[in-house]
C-alpha cells in the first residue's frame, strides 16, 4: 500500500519533469497537466476533499502573486533601464576597463553577470554578457559557458531575490534565520565559480594567475551578501555583491598584475549619459532598499500589506493542515516590487530633468515585460499550484518517508542535487525550489535534520542548477545569431555545475557535522 501511495505522490512530479524534458513542452503546459495529476491523485487516494483541494490551490495563487509581482517589477526596471541605454553604458564602462583577457573575463562573466542577474535575472545575463565576451575575443562557445556558470552564483538573491522568497515561503522558514547562514554558504559557489570562469577561459594556468584575486573578491562578496542579510536587504544581496566584485577587478587592473592597456570603446552610449546616470536606477534601488529595514519605518508601515487568510483543514485520513491567517502577505514597503516601480518612477522623473529622457520609453518597456513575464506567471503560478496540492493532500510527507531510507548522511549531500534537478529541467530557481521545497522541508523533519540547512541546501543547488540548465545554452546560442550550439555549449558547462553542486553538498554536510546551522 505504501509503494502505491509513493507511486501516486511522486507521478505530479514525473509528469512535469517528463512534459518538459523529454516532451519538450513549454511549463505552463507541463504543470498544467501536473496539477490536473496532483488533484485527481489527492481526491482519489489521499482523501482530499474539495474544499481543501481548492484551498491548497489559492494558496498556491496567494505565493506565485508574491513571487511573479518581483519578477514583472524587476524585468521593467531592467527594460526601462535597457532602453534608455543604461545598461549599455554600463558595459561599456566594463569592456574598457582593461585589456587583460583572464581579468576581463572575470569581470564580465561572473562579477557583471552577477550584478544583471541580481536585478533582472531570467536569462539577461547571458543574453547581455555572451555578445559582449564574442567582442573582448573569446569564442561563443566559451563565452556562454562562461557567463552561465560565472553568474550561477547570483540566481538565488537575483531578480530581487524571487527564489530566496520563494524558498522562504514553501518551507515557512524565517527569512531573517535563513538569510544569513545562507549568505555565508554562497561562500564556496561564489569562489567556486569565478574559478571556473578562469578555468574555462584560460585553463589551469588561468586559475592558477586568478586565484589570489578571486579568493580576495570572493571573500569582500559574501561578507557583503551576509551583512545586507542581516539588515534585511535580500533583495540586493546579489545586485551589490555583483557590483562590489566588478569594483574589486576593476581596482586589480591598476596594479602590475594585471595591468594593460584596454581599447577604447564606445559600445551603444548615448551622449550625455555618464556612468553614474546609467547606474541611477540601481542606486535609487539600493537606498529604497536600505531604507525599508529601518526598524521604525518598518514598524510603521507593517499594517500596509495585503493577505489572505486560509483555515485548518484535514483530509479524511487524518492528515493536517494548519490555518494560516495572513499566507504569503505583500507588504507596500518591505516587498521589493513597490521599491523596483518606485525606482522606476523616480529615473522617469529625473531623466526627463536631465535631458536624457526616450519618449516612449515606459511603454516600450511595459511591452517587453508583458512579453517576457506572462509565460513565466503562468507556468510558475500552475507549478505553485501544484506543490501546494501535493503538501496539503499529505504526499509530500509520504515522498518524505521514502527518503529517510538514504539516511541523513546522505541526504544532506543529495538535498543540493535535488534543487539541481528542478532548476536544470525548468530553467528556474524559484521553479525549483517550488517543486521540492515541502519534500525537502518533510524530509528534514522525518531525518531530524535542520530545516534551515536543508532549505539552504535545495536553493544552493537550485541556483548553480539553473545557471547551467539548457535554456540558457539556449538564450546564447539564439543571441549569436547561430554560431554555436546548445550541445556544445551544454558540455562545456554541465561539468562545471554538477561538480560545483558536489562541493555544496559536502558544505552542507560538513556545516551539519559541525552544528553550524
Amino acid at each position: 500500500m505504501f509503494a502505491f501511495r509513493f507511486l501516486v505522490a511522486l507521478l505530479p512530479v514525473l509528469v512535469l519533469l517528463g512534459g518538459i524534458l523529454w516532451l519538450r513542452w513549454r511549463a505552463y503546459r507541463a504543470a498544467a497537466l501536473a496539477w490536473l495529476v496532483a488533484a485527481g491523485g489527492a481526491l482519489a487516494v489521499y482523501g482530499t476533499g474539495p474544499v481543501l483541494l481548492a484551498s491548497a490551490s489559492a494558496k498556491g495563487l496567494s505565493l506565485a502573486l508574491l513571487v511573479m509581482l518581483i519578477v514583472w517589477a524587476a524585468v521593467f526596471l531592467y527594460a526601462l533601464a535597457d532602453d534608455l541605454g543604461a545598461v549599455n553604458v554600463i558595459a561599456a564602462k566594463i569592456l574598457g576597463s582593461s585589456g587583460d583577457p583572464l581579468l576581463l573575463a572575470l569581470l564580465l562573466a561572473w562579477s557583471f553577470s552577477g550584478f544583471l542577474q541580481g536585478i533582472a535575472g531570467f536569462g539577461v545575463p547571458v543574453a547581455v554578457v555572451a555578445p559582449l565576451m564574442v567582442l573582448a575575443g573569446f569564442s561563443p562557445a566559451r563565452s556562454i559557458a562562461a557567463v552561465m556558470i560565472g553568474h550561477s552564483w547570483a540566481i538565488t538573491f537575483g531578480s530581487m531575490g524571487s527564489s530566496f522568497f520563494t524558498i522562504v515561503l514553501v518551507t515557512g522558514v524565517n527569512g531573517m534565520a535563513l538569510g544569513p547562514p545562507l549568505a555565508l554558504l554562497f561562500g564556496v559557489p561564489i569562489l567556486f565559480t569565478g574559478l571556473s570562469v578562469a578555468h574555462i577561459v584560460g585553463g589551469g594556468p588561468g586559475v592558477v594567475r586568478a586565484a589570489p584575486l578571486v579568493v580576495v573578491a570572493s571573500a569582500l562578496m559574501v561578507l557583503l551578501m551576509w551583512a545586507l542579510n542581516v539588515a534585511g536587504a535580500a533583495p540586493v544581496s546579489s545586485m551589490l555583491p555583483g557590483l562590489l566584485g566588478s569594483l574589486v577587478l576593476w581596482l586589480a587592473s591598476r596594479t602590475s598584475l594585471y595591468r594593460a592597456p584596454a581599447r577604447e570603446r564606445q559600445d551603444g552610449q548615448r551622449r550625455g549619459l555618464t556612468f553614474a546616470w546609467a547606474f541611477l536606477p540601481y542606486a535609487l534601488l539600493t537606498v529604497l532598499s536600505l531604507l525599508a529595514q529601518v526598524p521604525l519605518l518598518r514598524e510603521a508601515t507593517s499594517g500596509l500589506r495585503f493577505a489572505l487568510s486560509y483555515p485548518a483543514l484535514a483530509t479524511s485520513q487524518g492528515f493536517e493542515v494548519a490555518a494560516q491567517s495572513a499566507y504569503a502577505p505583500i507588504r507596500l514597503v518591505g516587498h521589493p516590487a513597490p521599491l523596483l516601480v518606485l525606482s522606476a518612477l523616480v529615473t522617469c522623473v529625473l531623466y526627463r530633468a536631465r535631458g536624457l529622457w526616450k519618449e516612449g520609453a515606459l511603454g516600450r518597456a511595459w511591452r517587453v515585460t508583458v512579453k517576457q513575464s506572462t509565460g513565466t506567471t503562468v507556468g510558475v503560478s500552475l507549478m505553485v499550484m501544484m506543490a501546494l496540492v501535493v503538501a496539503d493532500s499529505g504526499m509530500a510527507a509520504v515522498l518524505a518517508q521514502a527518503a529517510e531510507a538514504l539516511g541523513a548522511v546522505l541526504y544532506l549531500v543529495a538535498s543540493p542535487f535535488i534543487g539541481l534537478l528542478g532548476a536544470f529541467v525548468t530553467g528556474s530557481n524559484t521553479n525549483s525550489n517550488v517543486m521540492f521545497g515541502p519534500l525537502q522541508l518533510y524530509a528534514a523533519r522525518a531525518l531530524a535534520l535542520s530545516t534551515l540547512l536543508v532549505a539552504a541546501a535545495q536553493t544552493l543547488g537550485g541556483s548553480i542548477g539553473s545557471g547551467v540548465a539548457p535554456d540558457k545554452a539556449l538564450i546564447g546560442a539564439s543571441v549569436l545569431g547561430g554560431e554555436v550550439r546548445e550541445g556544445e555549449v551544454m558540455r562545456r558547462a554541465l561539468p562545471y555545475g554538477v561538480f560545483g553542486v558536489l562541493l555544496v553538498g559536502i558544505e552542507v554536510l560538513l556545516a551539519s557535522l559541525l552544528g553550524l546551522l
